[in-house]
């Protein structure tokens, strides 16, 4: 088969945020909300540390280039930076009532998710309702409304005293500036997994890529290609293996979007006002982790489930691993059904390589790499990995969905740039009276899209928080969705088979994933920020 032209828009990286494109992926981090009390003289203020700080933010072409540098230290092309030479990160986004303070065009921006606030919002995402719960803005620890922020910086890092260091260098300036910092949070790697949450699931694995070039050469793309060139036409489509490349509209406004050809670009995402071009927006949720209560609940699940015909053997792991879609290592469902394979977990070029209504097969891969791995069979009824498993409701891959074909996958996906936060938890199955840090480890979860309504909260409430979507009968994705229909009592379901194809029922009420805090931010281009934010 003759390969598809395709031709890449040159981005311009220099003015986009580096964490937009192509995303920060440093093991540590720390977060700062930031509000500016609503007095002309501070607000002033906060122009003014705005246009300094617009030289500290980091651009994709600094970030991207970053980025290389580590992929070569990681095959043996370079040293390990040390010292001074090893990189921070720095982002900056604005909640529409901060936007508001540095500029009357905010309001002309045509969302109104982003304008009513993640706080507002909650509900509609299924949050808490009631004033006692600990979920309820009421109660969280940054971004409700007794805590409210008018900007949130992400500084990121190779090391946690590289972030620090820089942390305590914009925290002065702030001060100076009369800007109050109302919330402080370090997050970073688990030293004893890295790359895994505190579920004990890695984390990351699927992450789309971006299409698009650095520059005018026709192979310097942003995201790169690993499948072998002109030997497959999936080379078109996927940067890794299983990585579907999205156009860059998906996450960027004022750039072309999808279409549903994946090889044809769409109409661009929609830049009003006009210095929005080049900006996103940004969703920070601070989703605390019950890790003993999730562990306990599947073992429980297990045990009652190892009785019933079919599912003799079923274990805690075994049957997170089917709530998630992969293994602990990362390893899919789909490709090792009855045990993990972590040798796959950890193959960039494997572990996200399957699909779910076909059989899948190995790719020829550059520098002559090999996938000697077990390859996924069909899954159409969803008997191996489940049709509520977290991977299979949030990327239909090539299943058929409730918005049509395989192009909802692309329209929907998002670029997740957050970490962990909180030290391990040394028994997963203990109880919070047994536990030194009471519970308080999670995720901060931030995620770049050019549409809150469209990407983040259709996943949240459509797929994830619906039983019948994007494919029924499946049931919730109760590793991370809600449920708030009357008269449930927020019970989660879901429906597995056996090895017989019995179908079992796992329900639960049980809240392991818990909203504290969050935020709707918009992240404007390095023009924006200088000539329209900080003016």
């Amino acid at each position: 088969m003759a390969e598809l032209p395709v031709i890449e828009p040159v981005l311009p990286l220099s003015d986009i945020q580096g964490i937009a494109v192509p995303g920060f992926f440093k093991p540590y981090q720390t977060l700062l909300g930031i509000a500016c009390p609503n007095l002309p003289a501070v607000i002033a203020n906060f122009k003014t540390f705005l246009g300094e700080l617009a030289n500290d933010i980091s651009t994709g072409e600094h970030t991207l280039k970053d980025r290389r540098r580590f992929r070569e230290f990681k095959i043996g092309k370079r040293a390990k930076p040390t010292g001074e030479a090893t990189t921070q990160l720095t982002a900056v986004g604005f909640t529409f009532p901060g936007l508001q303070k540095l500029t009357p065009g905010a309001a002309a921006i045509p969302s109104p998710a982003f304008q009513q606030g993640l706080a507002t919002r909650s509900h509609f995402l299924g949050d808490p309702l009631s004033p006692g719960d600990e979920g309820h803005p009421d109660n969280w620890k940054v971004g409700g409304p007794n805590n409210a922020i008018d900007m949130l910086l992400i500084i990121a890092g190779d090391s946690r005293p590289l972030v620090d260091k820089r942390t305590e260098v914009v925290a002065e300036r702030l001060g100076k500036a009369g800007l109050q910092i109302v919330y402080r949070e370090k997050g970073g790697i688990r030293e004893d997994e890295p790359g895994h949450e505190h579920f004990g699931f890695d984390d990351g694995v699927s992450q789309p890529g971006i299409r698009g070039r650095a520059s005018d050469d026709p192979e310097d793309f942003i995201t790169d290609r690993r499948i072998a060139k002109h030997q497959h036409p999936e080379y078109s489509l996927f940067g890794y293996p299983g990585q579907d490349l999205v156009w860059p509209g998906v996450l960027v406004l004022g750039h072309p979007a999808t279409s549903p050809d994946p090889l044809v670009p769409g109409v661009p995402s929609p830049a009003v006002p006009d210095w929005t071009r080049n900006g996103s927006f940004l969703v920070f949720r601070r989703l605390r982790q019950d890790v003993g209560l999730f562990w306990r609940t599947m073992r429980d699940e297990a045990g009652r489930l190892a009785a019933l015909p079919g599912f003799e053997g079923m274990t805690d792991v075994k049957l997170a691993s089917r709530i998630v879609g992969r293994w602990p290592s990362g390893a899919p469902v789909n490709r090792v059904p009855d045990a993990d394979h972590p040798k796959l977990g950890e193959n960039a070029h494997a572990n996200n390589h399957f699909r779910f209504d076909s059989d899948t097969a190995a790719l020829p891969l550059e520098d002559r790499r090999t996938d000697p791995f077990p390859q996924a069979t069909a899954d159409p009824a969803g008997i191996t990995c489940p049709w509520s498993a977290h991977i299979r409701k949030l990327n239909t891959r090539d299943s058929g969905a409730d918005t049509g074909g395989r192009d909802a996958t692309y329209a929907k996906r998002l670029l997740r740039v957050g970490v962990p936060f909180g030290t391990s938890l040394v028994d997963r199955y203990a109880e919070k009276i047994d536990d030194p840090e009471k519970g308080e480890r999670g995720l901060l979860f931030l995620s770049i899209q050019a549409s809150i309504e469209d990407q983040f909260e259709f996943l949240m409430v459509r797929w994830m928080g619906d039983s019948a979507r994007p494919k029924m009968p499946g049931g919730h994705d109760i590793l991370m969705g809600q449920n708030d229909t009357p008269g449930e009592n927020r019970v989660r379901r879901c429906v597995l088979f056996g090895s017989g194809v019995q179908q079992a029922t796992v329900a639960t009420d049980a809240q392991w994933i818990v909203p504290t805090g969050g935020g709707y931010f918009f992240v404007p281009s390095l023009t924006a920020l200088r000539e329209v934010l900080a003016k």
